[in-house]
């Protein structure tokens, strides 16, 4: 029952819309119909009234045809003017933030350039300073070898003529021979330390030279490493400027003890020459 009842209002429903619009389009094609004999009975009135005068005809359809074109223009005008104008204002929203980062990009890169110029200027300037500094311990050492050579040949020259000259057929006691053996570990002694000092300089010079050079290429990029170069920079010139003094007082420490071994032996080789001279005179004169 209810589906049946159902069935017929969906049924009734369908014959409604369908009469409905089958009226709606006979209205609208008579309606149609009527405008269009409308306009054509006028449209031959005004040709038949305006046939002996054609510039009027003219004039009109110039108006109608300026008409149409304005209305056009107007349609265009309304549907594409604002999309325009937004596209406009976007497009120059757009240029005017590409100008302003070109202008940050330009002073952030003149920034670096300043900051790499200075960069660079310090590095040549701790260069030089280093190699001044190396220079100054490099002609240390070699005033510490030339003194030590300087000293080492006349003690050799006196332990010769101690050990080669007698007396009356007699060799000069065993005092003349423990200077000179004293003397050469001394100066053995004394080259080696010299000779580990340099080696150190040589080897400690290598290395902030390599570090120094390794700070360079991170800084400038060519190297990818976690580590800060102006903070490790600082650091570097600090440890060479302790290991500088380190290796100063040493240098002071080492010419200090060669001057006291020098001075020390000094006064042995003199005595031992002048009991050389002395059994000599005697030896001449008995």
């Amino acid at each position: 029952m209810y589906s049946s009842l159902a069935r017929k209002h969906r049924a009734a429903i369908i014959l409604q819309r369908n009469l409905k619009c089958w009226l709606a389009r006979r209205y609208f094609v008579n309606i149609r119909k009527a405008s269009v004999v409308i306009q054509s009975g006028i449209r031959g009135c005004l040709v038949r009234r305006c046939a002996g005068n054609v510039d009027l005809l003219n004039v009109l359809r110039e108006f109608e045809s300026k008409k149409e074109v304005e209305g056009d223009q107007i349609l265009i005008k309304a549907s594409f003017l604002a999309e325009l104008q937004r596209r406009i204002l976007k497009a120059e929203a757009t240029v005017r933030e590409k100008d302003e980062e070109n202008e940050m990009l330009q002073q952030r890169l003149q920034q670096y350039e300043n900051r790499w110029s200075e960069y660079e200027q310090k590095m040549k300037a701790m260069e030089e300073m280093w190699q001044k500094q190396m220079r100054s311990l490099q002609s240390s050492l070699s005033v510490a070898k030339k003194s030590l050579a300087l000293d080492e040949t006349p003690r050799m020259s006196d332990s010769s003529v101690d050990q080669s000259w007698e007396s009356n057929g007699v060799h000069i006691g065993s005092a003349s021979q423990l200077v000179p053996r004293t003397v050469g570990r001394e100066m053995n002694a004394s080259i080696s330390v010299i000779s580990r000092l340099a080696e150190e300089f040589e080897q400690r010079s290598q290395v902030f030279a390599d570090d120094a050079k390794f700070l360079v290429e991170v800084k400038s990029g060519q190297a990818d490493a976690s580590l800060n170069p102006d903070m490790e920079l600082r650091r570097l010139k600090q440890n060479f400027d302790s290991w500088k003094k380190d290796f100063g007082s040493r240098i002071r420490e080492t010419k200090v003890i060669l001057n006291k071994l020098g001075s020390g032996n000094e006064s042995s080789p003199n005595s031992v020459k002048r009991k050389w001279w002395g059994r000599l005179n005697t030896s001449k004169f008995s």
